[in-house]
Order: structure tokens, then sequence, then C-alpha cells
């Protein structure tokens, strides 16, 4: 009965230890408030997955950091408008807003974010303690949450950040060295501050920039005195025309003509034409043309018109 029940006893033990050594089916870690999907093939019969990264995990301060966040949805049963994400980099600031980037494979959609991460602050500068060396940063998990169309939350997932190392700009030669010498080295004086030089005297730069301004504003005078002279000219007063109106007249043409006023110049030509009358009917008639021709009178024309009128005009 003894050896029976050694046996026995044994038989139980091998079976036990053979149970033991059958694997059993993988635990499967799913995030709480998540349904699980019998039909997605993203895995672990989720309808979303979650990867986030951070390169480099190591960098000397004052560096650019990318966070990553990409998020697999099966849009059988993830509508992906409905992703919110949440992030926390604290102490390092992203800069500017984060860019997102779609691409989808079938039913499969793939969401990335992306961070760019700085940290210039003293939080992020390695002193002691901890450390004069480095600093290890642990960010919170990223949060992806999914909404219902009403707006209520429906479940959401997470994902882990690798932790960031941040080390000294200060290289161990540069330490070891400051340790020794107990003081900084400057390889340039900071005080006294040196005085500023330029490349031309302010004082000379100041009167010329003076002297231009002023030359500049007396050109504008004098262009808008000529501009003026021009809409507003001087007539002749009465004085200048002192004599018979034929002298007059031709002292008006000859004004006109200097002026460039065409039409005072085609008025002076009618009242010349009109003072020398049939006393000398072919001067009187050159001036009828000369009053309507298409063309100004060229200087010669003119002044031996004057002439002409002048002589016979005067003498007759």
């Amino acid at each position: 009965m003894k050896a029976l029940a050694v046996v026995a006893a044994l038989a139980l033990a091998t079976a036990a230890s053979a149970v033991a050594a059958t694997p059993g089916p993988p635990i499967v870690s799913t995030h709480p408030g998540m349904p699980t999907q019998p039909g997605s093939v993203v895995g672990q019969e989720l309808p979303l997955k979650a990867y986030a990264d951070i390169q480099p995990t190591v960098h000397l301060f004052g560096d650019t950091l990318h966070a990553k966040l990409a998020v697999i949805a099966d849009t059988r049963f993830v509508v992906p408008e409905r992703l919110r994400v949440r992030a926390s980099f604290l102490p390092y600031e992203p800069v500017g807003a984060p860019t997102l980037l779609h691409v989808q494979v079938g039913r499969f959609e793939q969401m990335t974010w992306t961070w760019t991460l700085r940290c210039l602050t003293t939080r992020c500068v390695p002193v002691a303690p901890p450390s004069e060396e480095f600093h290890v940063f642990r960010f919170p998990e990223a949060k992806i949450d999914y909404f219902r169309p009403d707006g209520t939350k429906a479940f959401g997932i997470t994902a882990a950040w690798p932790s960031v190392e941040v080390q000294s700009q200060v290289s161990p030669g540069t330490r070891n060295a400051l340790l020794k010498a107990r003081r900084y080295n400057w390889q340039y004086r900071i005080s006294p501050v040196a005085a500023p030089t330029f490349r031309v005297r302010p004082m000379l730069l100041f009167w010329l920039a003076l002297g231009i301004a002023g030359a500049v504003l007396i050109a504008a005078m004098f262009s808008g005195w000529r501009w003026f002279r021009v809409l507003h000219p001087v007539a002749p007063t009465v004085e200048e025309l002192e004599g018979s109106s034929l002298e007059r007249a031709l002292a008006l043409l000859q004004w006109a003509h200097d002026h460039g006023d065409e039409t005072l110049e085609r008025k002076a030509f009618e009242r010349i034409a009109g003072e020398l009358g049939v006393a000398v009917d072919d001067l009187s008639a050159t001036a009828h043309e000369l009053a309507w021709a298409p063309e100004r009178p060229e200087d010669d024309e003119v002044e031996a018109f004057t002439e002409q009128a002048r002589e016979k005009g005067l003498g007759s």
C-alpha cells in the first residue's frame, strides 16, 4: 500500500509539472474602458494603437528635439476625425504648433503628430544636484481620446514617451580645467567696455544727412515754383505795353511765344492781323495764316514777322 501511494504521488507531481511547463495563451493588457473588436486586425483585437518616439533621446543643452506620436486606427470601427491628442513636455516647450500627417492604406489610417521641442531655461541646465553632467526627463504619457458623435468621450489609450537625457555643453576637458584653476579663463576682456568704433564719424554723418536733406528741399521748392509759374504765368503789365495798340499786340506775341503759351500766341496773331487791317493786306493775311496754322511757328519766323509788322504797320 505504501508503494502504491508513493507511485500515485509521483504521478500527480509529474502531471503538475507538465501542466506548468505547457505555455498558456498570452495575457493581453487592454486599456481601461476600451472595447475590444474581434474583427480588428490592428493588434490584440483593438481598434487603435499608438506609438511614441523622441529623437534624439540624448542631446546637449539647447538642442532641438522631435517628438512623434503615431496612431494607427481601423476605420471600420473608428472615425479618425473624432480622435483628440494631449501631450505635455514640460520643461520643454514646443516651437510652434505640431504638424499632422495622414497616411491611409485600405481601411487603416495612420495619423502622425510631430512636435519640435526645445528647452532653454535653467531647469534643463545640468547642475548639482542631481548631476552637473546630465539630467534625465520623463514626460507624462500621451493621451489619445476617442469621442462619440454627441461629443462625449467613448474611450482612450495612452502612449509612453522614452526618457530624454540632456547633457552639458561644457566638455569634460573644460570642466576639469575650470575645477583645477578655480577660475574662468576668459578669452576676451569683459571690462571695461571698449569704446564703440564707426566707419564714418557720427557727427560727419549727421551733417551730411542734414545737407542732403536741405538740397532735396531746395530742389523741391524750385521745381514747385517753376510748376506754379507755368500754371499761373505773369501777364505783361500796362507799363510794359506803352505805345500803340500794334506795339502792345507785338509785345504780347513775343511774350506768349517765349513762354510757350500757344493759345495766347494765336490770339496775338489775330490781334495783329486786325491792327494791320487792309493797309498791309499781305502781312495781315500772313498773321491770319500763322494764327490758324497746325504747328506753332519757329523763333526765326516770329522774329521776322515782328520786324516786318513794325516796319510796315508803324510806318503806314
